[in-house]
């Protein structure tokens, strides 16, 4: 999955259910998507929350999300 690019990895997700799509999807972005709430809240369980939601959000509107693909 390391090979697929961001847009086909939420395609698997959205036509398969690819749960491994998403957790690729989610190691390649957690530190960038943490790091950023981080910096906004400057504490460090709301940063993990944040990023929780903000994936949680990304697993509910996949589908909205990839058409065309945006992340």
């Amino acid at each position: 999955m390391n090979d697929q690019s961001d847009s086909q990895l939420l395609r698997a997700y959205v036509d398969r259910r690819s749960e491994t799509a998403f957790a690729e999807l989610v190691r390649r972005h957690l530190d960038l998507v943490y790091s950023a709430a981080l910096r906004m809240v400057r504490d460090a369980h709301q940063a993990e929350d944040i990023t929780q939601a903000a994936f949680a959000a990304q697993a509910q509107n996949a589908r909205q999300l990839s058409q065309p693909p945006l992340l």
